[in-house]
């Protein structure tokens, strides 16, 4: 009897046909469902998952027997998709980010907890080599205390595809395709302390962007600040708090 998850896969661009390759190569799955507009994305996934069926839409994929999905698509369409799979049943591993806004991310994760189905979120930096080494450094205590980090996230050549720049299809610009990866890096990595403040800035073409704009930032600055309190030496251990004891 084959026991292996049967997963449908919407979105079927670089990452989504790289990441169902990926599970393929691992015999992780049973590719049942593919889904994607262009023609040409479902061709190459069926050449790689000759039983799969091929659908166009999110809404045509559910109609199929399936455990779970992995969901590559635009950003500003994750929580939507997320949240059509867990309230039918199914598990989800969601392209970054979840959602765009806190209040999408809770909903998500409240729908999880009421489904009783797994939600994971490829936050992938937690897993390269580099970080994972850092992480421990801190843990271990080998830097010593950890008062501020600063990371950097440059990408030169800009977004390839043409969604990306269309807000109502990408959720925002750099700040979240991009600025998600170094907030969840540092948190991650400091244990996850109480965030007492954020302050941030949005650019695009060079000028500031008013509060609500619509438009897609190509530059982002944030500074997140803990509360003024005594933590401990290794605060990465998870067990921090604002009134710890070093």
């Amino acid at each position: 009897m084959n026991t292996l998850p049967r997963l449908g896969f919407p979105g079927l661009g670089w990452i989504g046909q790289h990441r169902m390759q990926a599970l393929l190569d691992e015999s992780a799955c049973r590719v049942a469902a593919v889904a994607d507009p262009s023609p040409e994305a479902r061709a190459r996934a069926q050449a790689a998952a000759p039983g799969a069926a091929a659908v166009e839409t999110l809404e045509e994929l559910l109609r199929h027997d399936l455990d779970g999905i992995v969901i590559a698509t635009p950003s500003a369409l994750h929580a939507q998709q997320a949240m059509a799979a867990l309230e039918r049943g199914l598990a989800v591993f969601c392209q970054k980010p979840l959602a765009r806004t806190a209040a999408e991310n809770r909903d998500i994760v409240d729908a999880a907890r009421r489904a009783d189905r797994l939600l994971g979120c490829d936050l992938s930096y937690r897993h390269t080599e580099a970080m994972r080494r850092i992480r421990n450094c801190v843990v271990e205590g080998e830097l010593g205390q950890v008062y501020a980090a600063d990371l950097v996230f440059h990408n030169a050549y800009g977004p390839d595809k043409s969604w990306a720049r269309d807000a109502a299809l990408s959720g925002g610009g750099c700040a979240i395709d991009l600025g998600i990866h170094r907030v969840d890096l540092a948190l991650w990595t400091l244990g996850f302390p109480q965030v007492e403040k954020v302050t941030s800035r949005l650019y695009a073409q060079g000028q500031p962007l008013p509060p609500g704009s619509h438009a897609v930032e190509d530059y982002a600055v944030a500074q997140l600040d803990r509360p003024p309190a005594p933590w401990c030496a290794s605060p990465a251990r998870g067990t921090c708090r604002p009134d710890a004891t070093p």
